[in-house]
């Protein structure tokens, strides 16, 4: 039974949006809104369904990071890429073929992790109760940020293997409830590497994730039927929208040292959620 209505899908598109980018995990809301609000789709069309909206803030992504995406594909293959710093992203052209270059070592754990689990994955997509679990251990990492040591490290003393590392929590933010920003710009405060870097650089590292994620899974998009995939455009146009407004929100916290404010809402919606399940019903 297909079960998506073009209000839902904006409802979830929205939600996307704000919770891709909001160290709150996107996929656990979604896990946990679809199974609350009912959405059922055949075969893999609420995989596709997804996949989707994750479309929609990879858009998002792009739109606010495309100065410095452009920059770092002119630079990233030059072997005397320069020291003149553009004005537009406060890079030279060296440091962006640096940026470049840890974004590609920064994405090998997720791309070595993701296919040999993605059973695993699917199988916790279904999970409202691990979504909600995971939700608190989002909180705690980020509750913890806020006694990492302010070392201001940029781009050129950043280095590969806390690159590296960074990499390692976008990996482990596959799991439902854990979430992919906030893993990520956490490592990166936990590493001492500078506030606006650090979220600035877990943004520029998704773009290979969810691109990937996005061409792994777009087979899946055979089994929508017209209405779906209608709703799902529509879903991922809102995705893109609210996920564009809450990057430059969310890179305006973290500069000011806020980011862990957010683990209080994690632990709240993650308690929420399992009471619900175990005495709402």
């Amino acid at each position: 039974m297909n079960e998506l209505s073009m209000l839902k899908a904006i409802f979830l598109g929205a939600l996307q949006g704000a919770t891709e980018f909001l160290p709150v995990s996107s996929s656990g809301h979604l896990v946990i809104a679809q199974g609350l609000l009912g959405v059922k789709l055949e075969n893999g069309g609420l995989l596709a369904f997804d996949v989707c909206l994750h479309f929609g803030t990879l858009l998002a992504i792009l739109v606010a990071f495309w100065r410095d995406i452009a920059q770092i594909l002119a630079n990233i293959f030059r072997r005397n890429p320069g020291d003149d710093v553009c004005a537009a992203t406060g890079m030279s052209g060296r440091q962006a073929r640096r940026m470049g270059l840890m974004i590609i070592v920064g994405s090998i754990p997720a791309g070595l992790l993701g296919p040999p689990l993605n059973d695993f994955f699917e199988r916790l997509f279904s999970s409202v109760t691990a979504a909600a679990a995971m939700l608190l251990v989002t909180g705690c990492i980020l509750w913890g940020t806020r006694f990492a040591r302010d070392q201001r490290i940029g781009v050129s003393g950043m280095g590969f293997w806390r690159a590296l590392l960074v990499g390692v929590a976008q990996a482990i933010a596959i799991i439902p409830g854990i979430s992919r920003s906030g893993s990520t710009i956490s490592g990166g405060l936990y590493l001492g590497v500078d506030r606006a870097l650090a979220a600035r650089f877990a943004f520029l590292l998704a773009v290979p994730a969810i691109g990937g994620a996005s061409l792994f899974k777009l087979k899946e998009m055979q089994h929508f039927s017209h209405d779906i995939a209608v709703a799902a455009i529509a879903g991922a146009a809102v995705a893109a929208i609210v996920g564009f407004a809450c990057i430059k929100w969310l890179l305006r916290i973290v500069k000011r040292g806020r980011f862990s404010w957010f683990a209080y809402y994690c632990w709240a919606a993650g308690l929420a959620t399992l009471l619900y399940l175990q005495f709402g019903k």
